[in-house]
């Protein structure tokens, strides 16, 4: 701990102290939101307080214990103490709707808008079983603008970053009466060019477009204006096109996607009754030769996926008691063929049936100087799957071995899990609070996991450029969490720290494949050493931190620091993609309408790696941004400079280059961005 603790130190020291180092934006906060009698301790964001960005996952690095692996300019994958992806509840004006692409290139977080997004909520620590279905790895929400009522109201905003020539262009407009609201909202975003780093090195591809609008209608059925009884339907079409993700093996050709949500709130009695109805339908096409080099001897690719889903929640809270019930439909299929050979065709995936159904009952209550919350949730997870082709199969004896069994087998598989959480806030005096959680959480395998039948990389954004296949009988992943921590706030200084441990029983990852079929298809494809997705045992261990001090009434600092390990239990090796230690250290002025802000950003190097995915390790680095800002009234103007030295460094979320004949060398580490200079604008009515 000696060790760790001081390469933290370093990284703050760096960040201080050298030339090369960073400084950001507006830091999370820590909000202890209090529901009727249920609350919880939520990390948070506003997305108007921050730089300019293309994606609101860029938000995640403001948070404590979380970041971003970030596989293009429009693909962040949420992390959060080294969980990611499906394991991080994610949730988008309070649903959670499937992806359409098998390797996350449209993320839940993609799907947010950024003009109506009013801030992103992480649960801080163990979240309570009422926050979603799985939350194995936390939860995550973006909170979205809603129709009020009785108001008229708007604004427009709009950014430009120099590199990469990106912008952004948003307008959203609320009008609302007694009885009826509207809000009406849509986004245009680009990106012109490729981004650079440090040393001049063109990221290629990063170029990206993207448009988004939607609304919302809500229908007041409330008999006085001190009550909430209403039911809305919200729209939202989202359209991304030429959209780069160089760290993975194909590009965005294009994305659409319809969503469409029914919702209510009433009171019955003393009880208040919440539902929701959320249906999406997706389509998406992506490639190897639209956006990147195509060597010779490499065969062109197009992949076509589509998904269906559907998300529905009731829930009935009162007083002390919340009950719900909740279930997500989806089914998945991805077809891959040659524009240069019509016959060619592979079932990536073919008629995945992907459903959960839960049940859950929360208690929160304060006793004596305790505030307790338990929490109970149930779930059944189903899937399926339909046969599939491989037109290659008549001649490479390996893939028919392999599409054979696949077909041949029972594809079906029923699970029930169990979440259980125990959460608990002991309030010594009005200062200080400490802080207790303990949960057995449970999650099924992602549908990748257990229907990639033939090697390939769609695995949902690993991005470590591997080939994988499958297993159709994975266990459920069971993970013991606990966690401690205080929150403490006197007079002009706060903190928060958070330590945790989580033990996890068939932990899913790939391990070495072993099977001859497999690794003999692997080899036609030019990989010599196949994965296979399969239950291990793991452990995570970190704490993160947040402080503030208020040094005066123009000026203050925060901080905001993560530490976290994630190892194999069953062998001695780490998990693959952990985010690095690392600090950020704010120095905030705010005097009337003027706002600036100096933000430094230590990043210690990670060499806790996964061999047995032959993760490359990553050195340390420091960046420093600027900003500074007038806000008035109707109207703000902001600019800033992010990576103010210019820095050249290594992102260890952002996977490995997979695009040939550019700067960057095939299987390099992907570069972090240069030296940005920024514009955003809003204007308010």
């Amino acid at each position: 701990m000696t060790l760790r603790l001081s390469i933290i130190s370093l990284s703050i020291f760096s960040a201080l102290c050298s030339s090369c180092h960073a400084f950001a934006d507006d830091a999370g906060f820590e909000v202890i939101q209090v529901t009727g009698h249920h609350q919880g301790s939520y990390s948070s964001v506003s997305a108007d307080g921050v730089s300019a960005r293309a994606d609101i996952s860029g938000l995640l690095e403001k948070l404590p214990g979380a970041a971003v692996n970030g596989n293009g300019p429009l693909t962040g994958i949420a992390q959060y103490r080294g969980l990611y992806g499906d394991r991080v509840n994610t949730q988008v004006n309070g649903v959670t709707l499937a992806s359409a692409g098998p390797n996350a290139m449209d993320t839940p977080l993609s799907y947010a808008s950024l003009v109506n997004s009013e801030r992103l909520e992480m649960t801080r620590g163990i979240a309570p079983v009422s926050a979603g279905t799985d939350t194995i790895g936390g939860s995550l929400k973006v909170l979205e603008s809603q129709a009020s009522f009785d108001d008229i109201s708007g604004k427009v905003a709009a950014h430009y970053q120099d590199n990469g020539q990106r912008g952004h262009l948003g307008t959203k407009a609320n009008i609302g009466n007694q009885a009826h609201a509207l809000l009406v909202y849509g986004d245009i975003l680009k990106g012109n060019d490729n981004a650079r780093s440090g040393n001049g090195s063109e990221i290629s591809p990063t170029r990206y477009d993207k448009q988004m609008l939607g609304g919302q209608y809500r229908f007041n059925l409330a008999a006085s204006g001190a009550d909430n009884e209403s039911v809305a339907i919200a729209y939202q079409h989202v359209k991304t096109t030429g959209a780069g993700t160089p760290a993975l093996p194909m590009d965005i050709d294009f994305i659409r996607s319809d969503r469409v949500k029914l919702e209510g709130v009433h009171a019955i009695s003393r009880w208040e009754l919440n539902w929701h109805l959320a249906y999406s339908d997706a389509t998406h096409g992506m490639d190897n030769f639209s956006q990147r080099m195509k060597m010779p001897t490499m065969n062109a690719r197009y992949n076509s996926a589509d998904s269906t889903s559907f998300d529905g929640q009731v829930s009935i809270g009162r007083d002390a008691w919340l009950f719900g019930v909740d279930t997500q439909l989806s089914e998945h299929n991805s077809v891959i063929t040659d524009p240069t050979m019509a016959m060619f065709h592979v079932d990536n995936f073919n008629g995945v049936q992907d459903d959960t159904y839960s049940a859950f009952a929360q208690w929160q209550q304060d006793i004596g100087q305790w505030n307790w919350q338990l929490g109970a949730r149930v779930k059944h997870y189903r899937t399926d799957a339909d046969e599939v082709e491989h037109t290659m199969a008549g001649g490479m004896p390996a893939i028919k071995m392999l599409m054979d069994r696949y077909n041949q087998a029972d594809r079906s598989q029923s699970q029930t899990g169990v979440d259980l959480v125990l959460n608990g806030r002991y309030r010594v005096n009005s200062e200080l609070s400490w802080i207790l959680g303990l949960a057995q959480k449970q999650a099924s395998a992602s549908y990748q996991q257990r229907y990639l039948w033939v090697p390939m990389q769609s695995t949902g954004g690993l991005a470590d450029g591997r080939t994988y296949v499958g297993q159709m009988d994975l266990d459920l992943e069971t993970a013991y969490q606990a966690e401690v921590g205080l929150d403490y706030a006197s007079g002009d200084v706060s903190i928060s720290p958070r330590v945790f441990l989580h033990r996890i029983d068939n932990y899913i990852q790939g391990i070495a494949a072993s099977d001859p079929a497999v690794i003999m298809a692997a080899k036609m494809m030019a990989d010599d050493n196949p994965m296979q997705f399969a239950n291990v045992d793991a452990q995570l261990f970190g704490i993160d931190l947040t402080a503030t001090y208020q040094v005066s009434d123009s000026w203050s600092l925060d901080m905001n620091a993560s530490y976290v390990s994630g190892e194999r239990r069953d062998i001695d090796d780490s998990l693959y993609r952990i985010s690095p230690p690392k600090v950020m250290l704010g120095l905030n002025y705010q005097d009337g309408n003027w706002l600036g802000r100096v933000e430094g950003l230590g990043v210690s190097a990670q060499s806790k790696v996964s061999e047995t995915q032959f993760e490359q390790t990553t050195s340390g680095y420091g960046l420093m941004n600027l900003s500074l800002a007038y806000d008035a009234d109707i109207w703000m103007l902001k600019a800033g400079v992010d990576n103010l030295f210019d820095t050249e460094y290594d992102d260890h979320l952002a996977g490995y280059n997979r695009v040939m004949g550019g700067d960057l060398m095939p299987s390099e580490r992907m570069p972090g961005t240069g030296i940005n200079a920024w514009l955003t604008g809003e204007y308010r009515f």
